[in-house]
């Protein structure tokens, strides 16, 4: 079950730079806002237009279904249990880059079967991304309990850790993904297409 530890209208929160410090100025508001979705349809200057003759391209908007897995074959993710279909601007970031790059190009009903490696999804492990804080840093009253995810909140941006070890004194924070180093496999079927033309 994952908890949101978040602030909002902070003056005191200090703009330092660096994982650690984001997370002090976080937990030092203590206040606990629920962060709004927000869609963006901006494409990145730096973004690759990935060329075809058909399909989605970038800059449209696709609805699609997936299943998750693991190289066991294990689910870690699936749209079909949720019941939403996930949609997506193509080029924007609001995917991992290897499943952004693989539906490009597809077409309304098609469906296809991918495996990323750690580099075009989560990205490696990195250990460095690991810090120990303490105790008090969570807010009074939070009933946060090992291996639980959170959302941090900086002052500027939302981003998520898990709570890898609490004793009495500190709190440790994994900000890495829990699918970071691993291999993903998405079976991918397109529902809609929304041409970047048509959302002016």
């Amino acid at each position: 079950m994952e908890k949101r530890f978040t602030i909002s209208g902070c003056s005191t929160c200090l703009g330092i730079a660096g994982a650690v410090l984001l997370i002090v100025a976080a937990f030092l508001c203590g206040c606990t806002t629920q962060p709004e979705q927000v869609q963006t349809h901006t494409i990145p200057e730096e973004t690759q237009a990935v060329v075809c003759a058909g399909g989605a391209q970038t800059g449209d908007v696709v609805v699609v279904d997936y299943i998750g897995t693991f190289d066991n074959g294990t689910e870690f993710d699936s749209s079909y249990k949720s019941g939403q279909p996930f949609s997506l601007v193509l080029g924007s970031g609001g995917a991992i880059p290897g499943f952004d790059k693989a539906v490009h190009c597809m077409e309304i009903n098609e469906t296809k079967k991918f495996t990323l490696s750690p580099e075009e999804a989560y990205g490696e492990y990195d250990p460095s991304m690991v810090v120990s804080m303490p105790i008090e840093f969570i807010p009074a009253g939070e009933n946060a309990t090992v291996g639980e995810r959170v959302t941090l909140f900086d002052g500027g941006q939302f981003f998520q850790a898990t709570i890898s070890d609490m004793d009495a004194t500190n709190v440790t924070f994994d900000l890495n993904s829990p699918l970071a180093g691993k291999a993903l496999t998405f079976e991918v079927t397109v529902r809609d297409i929304t041409a970047s033309g048509s959302l002016m």
